[in-house]
């Protein structure tokens, strides 16, 4: 895929920007496939993922199959989709942003909105470093005062609640959206 070089390293940088991480180590890698695994289901090898972004050598070429699931990882539907929203923008980076929201880009003490089907609505506030506290809930499993962190919401993906708190109790992972993923998400 030689002739795909610059849209694989966008992709790349779009997969990091996603998890708030440069993915440099052994460990990146062995995140990245557990993100990838929550986020779309599937299942990417460390060793696939290292060669993708040239920690080790070898193959001169990366399935299709493959970057469709990192493409979807981030929003896309697949790597058709990611090409298409790359040629026709010039930068893939504003179309994914524009279906999803990552944590980082948003400012300590601000709120963000999210829905998903039937008619689940929730008010959250950032709290910093992706930690976010629900403010209001409609029609959810979610209540005021649950605390979570998590580092990107993403249109159409379900959103996982990674170190999720209710009322002092251990952290656990929570999902929401689990059918159909978020339907809406709103900042400020």
């Amino acid at each position: 895929m030689a002739q795909f070089e610059n849209e694989i390293l966008s992709l790349r940088e779009l997969v990091e920007k996603s998890v708030s991480r440069k993915i440099q180590t052994p460990a990146d890698f062995q995140f990245l496939t557990g993100v990838i695994q929550e986020r779309c289901k599937e299942t990417l090898g460390v060793t696939t993922l290292k060669r993708l972004w040239g920690y080790i050598e070898g193959y001169d070429t990366t399935r299709v199959s493959t970057l469709s699931i990192l493409a979807r990882a981030v929003g896309f539907r697949d790597w058709d989709d990611f090409l298409a929203n790359y040629q026709q923008d010039g930068e893939s980076s504003q179309w994914v942003l524009g279906r999803s929201l990552l944590a980082t880009d948003i400012p300590v003490d601000s709120m963000v909105k999210i829905a998903w089907a039937p008619d689940r609505r929730v008010l959250l506030k950032h709290l910093g470093d992706g930690r976010f506290e629900v403010l209001a809930s409609e029609n959810s499993k979610l209540k005021v005062g649950d605390k979570f962190h998590c580092t990107c919401f993403i249109i159409g993906q379900p959103l996982y609640l990674d170190d999720f708190v209710r009322d002092n109790n251990a952290p656990t992972l929570f999902v929401v959206g689990n059918k159909g993923g978020l339907t809406n998400i709103t900042k400020g």
